[in-house]
Formats: structure tokens, C-alpha cells, sequence
């Protein structure tokens, strides 16, 4: 287990693409997989690698972000030394900088005694080995470490991630916006791994620009002026920075090896703030196939290939297909969709139908009535 290095989750990523979902939370807490939200992945990689000492840097905007957290008790990081610390950005602009946000909130590095820090961003969704990264990142000699994963899908998914370009050596030495070109690419998680000295030099460096610059930025722009090593992570790995991506990263965890590689590792558990809820109550006449169900709920109708938050409720004689519906909803009789995303606490009235596409999933707004 890790003991001389610190976490640090940048939750500053772009709500531009996912508006209808962020309007009012950060991208890291939208929920996923049904109990799950996506800051639990970055959290839990951390502490399953033995790191107590977390910070997470959040946009101004960040109340469901914190009331999903808490004190970090999930995580075991609600500890008296060390812990979870969360820093927002002070200022009143339209994007938030991480590098900013760390030197607004300076002496909290000043304080850390860890030699090396993991810095990651929240919207890559995977269950990363990162002790054993760390480790290989030492035993380098490399100035930074950039976990990724080699994908044959490019071109369909992971659009505007950045793809690395890396030597048969693992040297990283050149990086591209993922515009949909390429099929076979090396795409960065946005896992960094360095000394904090390092980190702190890198802040010092960007002050000319008040700070308003992403980490991501400037080590990419020191590719070939120090040596950055590729770190490959060969498990699943799922995107969430559009409505689309989102919508296929819940749809894949319908997929039992993907499930089982996310979620199904003994030593590396993927954990989230408990609810203690009820179990779901499925009635004689509701028929559920390949989905995911999650506690609290009442089924009566029919769900297929669909992903089911806490406390739903779907009535007799309503039919659920390729939906990913959150918490608190109700369905009533005779309703009928298909290929939608469902916020939370939306009431459908008796005989609705909607439907979306595959590509185009339609999406239902928070506390809507239909």
C-alpha cells in the first residue's frame, strides 16, 4: 500500500455537453450505474492504493457534489490525520482551472508531507490499479507517469479526449484532441503521477496567466522537455463528457464482464455513500431482463436493458427498454419508453410514450411531469 503519496481529483471538467444533466450538479456527481456517482471511481482507485490523504478541487457550483461526499466516511477518510479536504474555485468565472484552484488554496500542498501525488480528473470511469502504477512511475526515473488505455474504438468513442502518442520505450512524446479520426489510439485517462515538487514547479511556472491554466495543459506541453512514461490500464474504460457517452457507459455496465471488472474486484471495491434503503419488491406480474436494479424500488411492469436507480417506481402494465432512469421516478401504468434518460424525481402520467434513439437518447429534466 501506498504511504508517501497523496490524491489530489480534479471535478472542474466542462458541463457544456452534459447541460441538461449539470444544471444543477458538477459532472462528478451525476449518477451512474444506478447507486453509484462518478466521483466514486476516482475516490475509490485512491484508497484501494492505500492513500489517506485526498483532496478534490470543485467548481463554485458544487452542493450535490459535497452532500454526496460528506465527510468521506464512505471512502474511510474521515479520519482525525489527514483525510478528505475539498477546495472550490473563489473566483466567479464561466470555467474553472485547476492549477488556479491549487493556488488559491496553496497551503494545503505546503502542508502535505507525501513525496508523490496522483492527480486525475473525475469523468473517466475505470478501476484502476493504482498502487501498481505508482510504483512503476518510481521505479522509472520519469518526471510524470500518464495512465492510458489502447482502444480499437477510437473513432466512435472517447471523442475530444486526448490521444498520446508513445514510443515502443513508453516514452510519451506527442498528444492529439480525439476528433473521431482515428481508430486505434492510446487515449489518456488523465491519471497523473509525479512528485509534488514537481507539481508545485508547475504552478510557480503559470503565473503569468494567473494560474488560468488545466495540469493536463501544461504537461503536455512539456512533451519532449521532460520525460513523461505512458502507464497502460488494460481493464474497461468508459467516458462521460456528453449526454451520448453517458448514456452508453451506463448501457455497458449491462455488460456482465465489463460489470464484473468494474465492480467484481475483490481487492479493488468500487464504494459510494450508503442509503440503507429497502429491497426492491418485484411483483408476480412485472418481467425484468438485463438490467441493473438498484434497492428501494417497486416493479410491476416490464424493464429491459435498462439501468434503475433507488426508490423507482414502475406500475403494472408500464414497459421500460434501453432507459436509464434515477431516483425517486414513477412510471405509471401503460407508459411506454424507450431509448430515454430520466432525472431524478419525474412522474410520467398513465399511458405516456416516449422514445428516443441509440444515438439520440431523449432526456427527461429533473421534477418534470408528463
Amino acid at each position: 500500500m501506498l504511504n508517501n503519496c497523496f490524491g489530489i481529483l480534479s471535478a472542474t471538467e466542462s458541463r457544456d455537453n452534459l447541460r441538461r444533466l449539470t444544471a444543477h450538479r458538477a459532472v462528478a456527481s451525476i449518477p451512474i450505474g444506478g447507486k453509484y456517482r462518478i466521483v466514486d471511481f476516482g475516490l475509490s482507485n485512491m484508497v484501494n492504493a492505500g492513500i489517506k490523504l485526498v483532496g478534490i478541487l470543485t467548481q463554485t457550483d458544487s452542493r450535490s457534489l459535497r452532500d454526496h461526499i460528506g465527510s468521506g466516511g464512505a471512502w474511510d477518510l474521515n479520519r482525525r490525520s489527514k483525510g478528505l479536504y475539498m477546495f472550490h474555485d473563489k473566483r466567479s468565472q464561466a470555467v474553472s482551472y485547476d492549477l488556479q484552484i491549487l493556488r488559491d488554496n496553496k497551503e494545503f500542498l505546503n502542508k502535505v508531507k507525501e513525496e508523490y501525488v496522483v492527480f486525475a480528473s473525475t469523468y473517466l470511469i475505470a478501476n484502476v490499479d493504482i498502487e501498481d502504477a505508482v510504483r512503476k512511475h518510481q521505479e522509472s526515473g520519469a518526471v510524470v507517469t500518464v495512465v492510458y488505455k489502447h482502444v480499437e474504438d477510437a473513432d466512435k468513442k472517447y471523442l475530444d479526449c486526448g490521444l498520446l502518442q508513445i514510443s515502443p520505450t513508453g516514452e510519451v512524446f506527442g498528444v492529439e484532441k480525439n476528433n473521431g479520426k482515428e481508430q486505434i489510439a492510446n487515449v489518456s485517462m488523465e491519471i497523473f503521477i509525479m512528485k509534488k515538487e514537481y507539481l508545485e514547479s508547475l504552478i510557480d511556472k503559470v503565473a503569468y496567466a494567473d494560474y488560468a491554466r488545466t495540469l493536463k495543459s501544461v504537461i503536455y506541453e512539456n512533451l519532449g522537455k521532460i520525460s513523461v512514461r505512458g502507464y497502460e490500464h488494460k481493464g474497461y474504460l468508459g467516458c462521460v463528457n456528453s449526454l451520448l457517452t453517458y448514456y452508453k457507459t451506463n448501457m455497458d455496465m449491462l455488460d456482465k464482464e465489463i460489470t464484473k471488472d468494474l465492480f467484481f474486484k475483490e481487492e479493488r471495491a468500487i464504494y459510494s455513500k450508503s442509503k440503507d434503503s429497502v429491497p426492491t419488491k418485484y411483483y408476480k406480474e412485472s418481467k425484468v431482463s438485463n438490467s441493473l436494479i438498484s434497492n428501494g424500488c417497486v416493479i410491476k411492469g416490464s424493464i429491459k436493458d435498462s439501468v434503475i436507480a433507488r426508490s423507482v417506481t414502475i406500475e403494472e402494465g408500464a414497459e421500460v427498454e434501453n432507459c436509464i432512469i434515477l431516483q425517486n421516478c414513477t412510471i405509471k401504468s401503460g407508459c411506454k419508453i424507450k431509448n430515454v434518460i430520466m432525472d431524478k424525481n419525474v412522474v410520467l402520467a398513465e399511458g405516456t410514450e416516449l422514445r428516443g434513439s441509440t444515438i439520440y437518447p431523449l432526456i427527461i429534466e429533473k421534477e418534470a411531469s408528463k
